[in-house]
C-alpha cells in the first residue's frame, strides 16, 4: 500500500465516474474518439451528431430538473488535427485488431480494471516510463522515488512489484518487461491455450536457465541440457522465435500522431487550441427525454432511462472538463516556455510538472495525466508534451538542475572530443563528476542515446596523415 509523508495510508476505491473522468483526461485524442464510440454503443440515450456551426458551451451541467431543450443543447465535441486527411474509418483502423475488436491501449486497460487509487498511481508511473519498444528500463527504486517526489507517497517494494505484474499481464503480452528474458517468458505464459504444458515449460527453461546457449543457437548443447531430442530443440526454438521481442513496437498508433493541441503565433501572440473540430458532438436524445416525461411509460423503464441519462450527463460533463483542464495546462506550459515557441525551438527552460501544477492550482497527478502521451503541433514541428519537462538532478553541492543541463554538458564534451579518440561513456561520467555533476556511466549512456548520439566506437574517425 501507499503511505503519505505523515505515514497515513492512501488506499481508496475509486467510483466508476471518477475512473471514467481520469481515463478521459489520460487518453490522447485518437483514443477519446474510440471512447465516445463505445459510449454511443452502450448508452441508448446518447446520440451522435450536431450542426457544424454549433460550439461547445461553457454551461454548467443541468440539474435533475432539466428540460429537453437544455439537454439537447449541451453538446460535446472532439477533434482531430486538420493535417490528417483520412476518413474517420481510416483514422481509427489502427485500433482494430485481427478479430475485429477495438484494441485498447495498456493505459485504457488499467483504468477498466477497477484498481484502487494507490495501485492506479503506480500503474500510471510504470506505463509512463516505458520505452518505445515497451520495455521498463528504469528500476523499481526509481519508480518509487518518482512517486514519492510527485505525490509525497511511499509505496512499498512489494506493492510496486505486485502492480508491475498486473501491468505485465496487459495486452500486448510482454509489455513492461525489464529485459528480453522476462519479455519472452511473459509471452510464453500468456500462450497457455495454444501450447502444451511441456512445451511451455521447456521453452521457459531454455530462456531462463540456458539463455546464452539459446542466443548462440547451441542446439546440441541445449539438447543435452534439457534432455530432449535435437528435433524437439528446433521446434522449441521456432516457438520462441515467433514471439515479439519488442511488444511496444506493435502499437502502430505511434505512426499516426494526432496532435492534441495546436500552438500558433498570430500577430506576435501565442494562441493555444485543441486540434480542429472534425467530428459531430454527442448529446442526449430528445426522444428518450420525452419518453421519460410520458405518463404511459412504465416505472421500470423510467428508472432505466434516468440511470442512462445520468450516465450520459456525467460523460458529457467529463468531456467538457477534460477540454477545459487540457487547455488550462497547455496554456501554462506555453506561458513558461514562451521563448521556445517564439524562437521556433530554442531556449527551452527547465520546467517540472510541479511548476505547472502550482500555476494552474491542480494536483500534480492531473498534470501528469494530461502530459503523458499528448502532442502539440507548432509551425516548426510536432512535440510530445513530456519534451518540455525536466527531470530533477543534483550537483555535488546539492543544487537542483534539470536533465537538459546534463544533456547539454554531455553534448558539449562530445563536440570538443578528439575524433580519433572519442570519449567513452565512462570517461564522460568521470569528467562530469570532476566538474561537480553526479552522473553514472549508465545515465550518460541513456542521455547520449536520447540525443541520438552514437557510442564512442561509432564516432571514431580515422585520421590519415
Amino acid at each position: 500500500m501507499l503511505k503519505n509523508s505523515q505515514g497515513q495510508v492512501l488506499q481508496q476505491k475509486l467510483s466508476p465516474q471518477a475512473i471514467q473522468a481520469q481515463l478521459l483526461l489520460a487518453i490522447p485524442t485518437i483514443a477519446l474518439e474510440q471512447e465516445i464510440k463505445k459510449q454511443l454503443e452502450e448508452n441508448p440515450v446518447l446520440e451522435d451528431g450536431m450542426d457544424a456551426d454549433e460550439k461547445i458551451t461553457n454551461e454548467s451541467t443541468p440539474e435533475d430538473n432539466y428540460s429537453a431543450e437544455e439537454w439537447t443543447d449541451y453538446p460535446a465535441r472532439q477533434s482531430y488535427s486538420s493535417n490528417f486527411s483520412g476518413t474517420d474509418e481510416e483514422r481509427t483502423d489502427y485500433l482494430i485488431n485481427k478479430q475485429g475488436k477495438q484494441r485498447e491501449t495498456p493505459l485504457e486497460q488499467i483504468y477498466r480494471m477497477g484498481l484502487e487509487s494507490d495501485e492506479l498511481i503506480i500503474a500510471e508511473e510504470i506505463l509512463g516510463n516505458l520505452e518505445d519498444d515497451g520495455y521498463l528500463r528504469i528500476s523499481l527504486d526509481e519508480i518509487r522515488e518518482d512517486i514519492t517526489e510527485k505525490f509525497k507517497l511511499e509505496p512499498s517494494e512489494e506493492k510496486i512489484e505486485s502492480v508491475l505484474k498486473i501491468v505485465q499481464n496487459l495486452d500486448p503480452p510482454g509489455i513492461a518487461a525489464r529485459n528480453l528474458q522476462e519479455c519472452l517468458s511473459i509471452q510464453l505464459n500468456d500462450r497457455s491455450n495454444d501450447l502444451t504444458d511441456n512445451d511451455r515449460d521447456l521453452c521457459l527453461r531454455m530462456i531462463n536457465d540456458h539463455f546464452e546457449e539459446f542466443k548462440l543457437k547451441h542446439f546440441e548443447k541445449l539438447s543435452k541440457l534439457l534432455n530432449v531430442k535435437l528435433i524437439k530443440i528446433n521446434e522449441l526454438f521456432e516457438i520462441i522465435h515467433k514471439l515479439n521481442p519488442a511488444p511496444g513496437k506493435q502499437d502502430i498508433a505511434a505512426d499516426y500522431i494526432i496532435p492534441d493541441f495546436l500552438v500558433k503565433e498570430i500577430e506576435g501572440e501565442l494562441h493555444v487550441e485543441l486540434t480542429g473540430d472534425s467530428r459531430p458532438g454527442i448529446k442526449i436524445s430528445k426522444k428518450y427525454l420525452e419518453m421519460m416525461k410520458d405518463k404511459s411509460t412504465g416505472k421500470d423503464t423510467k428508472e432505466f432511462l434516468k440511470n442512462k441519462v445520468d450516465s450520459a450527463r456525467w460523460f458529457i460533463n467529463s468531456i467538457q472538463q477534460r477540454r477545459d483542464t487540457m487547455l488550462k495546462i497547455m496554456n501554462a506550459i506555453v506561458s513558461r516556455q514562451h521563448e521556445f515557441f517564439i524562437t521556433h525551438g530554442e531556449n527551452l527552460k527547465p520546467m517540472f510538472e510541479k511548476d505547472i501544477a502550482e500555476d494552474v492550482s491542480m494536483d500534480i497527478s492531473t498534470v501528469s495525466r494530461v502530459v503523458r502521451g499528448k502532442y502539440v503541433q507548432t509551425d516548426f514541428g510536432i512535440y510530445e508534451l513530456k519534451y518540455f519537462f525536466s527531470s530533477a538532478m543534483k550537483t555535488e553541492s546539492g543544487e537542483d538542475v534539470s536533465n537538459k543541463i546534463y544533456m547539454d554538458k554531455i553534448r558539449e564534451l562530445i563536440e570538443k572530443e578528439d575524433k580519433s579518440k572519442p570519449l567513452s561513456d565512462d570517461k564522460i561520467a568521470e569528467m562530469m563528476n570532476n566538474d561537480g555533476f553526479n552522473l553514472a556511466r549508465r545515465t550518460v549512456a541513456k542521455y547520449r542515446e536520447n540525443m541520438k548520439i552514437p557510442k564512442a566506437t561509432l564516432r571514431r574517425k580515422i585520421i590519415l596523415n
